[in-house]
């Protein structure tokens, strides 16, 4: 039993050693970029960014923020690197007659309208009110893509919660609310370097209602920031992940282990593991698993694995 309590605390250190979280403060102050018309955004209470859009003309406001290496605006601009995942969230009621949404973009080349809500463009997850059909989130992606979540507003207040995990340079997956509905698309443009959030008609069918993004916001690096394999562009990591049947990783290893989240290992690899080498976990029980890596520079990386 003293055995397999060291074995998952080494494989916890492991994984915290091996991930950089930063948290991103929701302030005014924390966005570079604002538009409004007829509406607007503001410091709710201590630690949420509130947006409100109301009153006569387009009834419209749209936030930017860039990734950065420490959150906030003056850190060192970061672009998202495979395995790495920002997660964010939002209480919201509904637009009935407007539209609630954020979006991931890549080096927007204009912020200053309602449109460049979407400039340069990612991914975008939208709840749109559809002249007060009220339709369900919905993910956008390559060309235009809709993918249509089950998950809708309503009058009352409701967390949504939106994890975006970048799996390779071209595809990602979409997690909403803790993994109720997950998304694997691919992305209309590559290398993201921040994001939008915006707000129109704040109508929700009964009341004109505000909407607030809330404090969790967080974005993690797959390998920590002054890790030189981070830092010369060579990160190791998983994809896809989540998975149903098998994995790649994206550099050639010498071996890999994967552990179940009791500490047994459950599965091994070895040898001369080529970059498009396919790690087949048909076998595996879905679930959550830690995968630990080795490169032939015999530095070594765990890192979590969903098997679905």
């Amino acid at each position: 039993m003293k055995k397999f309590y060291t074995l998952l605390f080494l494989i916890t250190a492991f994984v915290l050693n091996a991930q950089t979280t930063i948290f991103y403060p929701q302030r005014v102050a924390n966005y570079s970029a604002f538009f409004s018309d007829n509406g607007g955004n503001f410091d709710q209470g201590t630690d949420q960014f509130g947006m409100w859009a109301n009153g006569g003309g387009a009834k419209q406001s749209v936030a930017w923020r860039n990734f950065t290496e420490d959150g906030t605006t003056s850190g060192t601009p970061s672009t998202m690197a495979v395995g790495d995942s920002f997660t964010i969230t939002v209480s919201a009621t509904q637009a009935s007659f407007g539209v609630i949404g954020l979006a991931l973009l890549s080096s927007p080349t204009s912020t200053i309208s309602w449109a460049d809500r979407r400039n340069n463009y990612a991914v975008q997850v939208n709840l749109n009110g559809n002249s007060g059909a009220n339709d369900p989130w919905e993910v956008v992606s390559n060309g235009g893509t809709i993918n249509a979540s089950s998950i809708g507003g309503s009058t009352s207040f409701a967390d949504f919660k939106f994890k975006f995990t970048l799996n390779t340079a071209t595809t990602m997956t979409v997690s909403i609310n803790d993994g109720a509905e997950i998304f694997n698309i691919t992305l209309n443009n590559q290398d993201i370097t921040g994001y939008s959030v915006y707000f129109a008609d704040d109508w929700n069918g009964v009341a004109n209602e505000n909407i607030f993004w809330k404090p969790t916001t967080e974005y993690t690096y797959a390998i920590t920031l002054d890790n030189n394999e981070f830092r010369n562009g060579r990160m190791i990591s998983a994809y896809p992940n989540p998975t149903f049947t098998s994995f790649q990783i994206n550099h050639s290893i010498n071996d890999l282990k994967i552990f179940d989240i009791t500490g047994k290992l459950v599965k091994s690899f070895n040898g001369n593991l080529r970059k498009g080498f396919l790690f087949d976990i048909s076998s595996l029980k879905q679930g959550l698993y830690l995968i630990k890596i080795k490169n032939d520079s015999e530095q070594s990386l765990t890192s979590k694995l969903v098997k679905l």
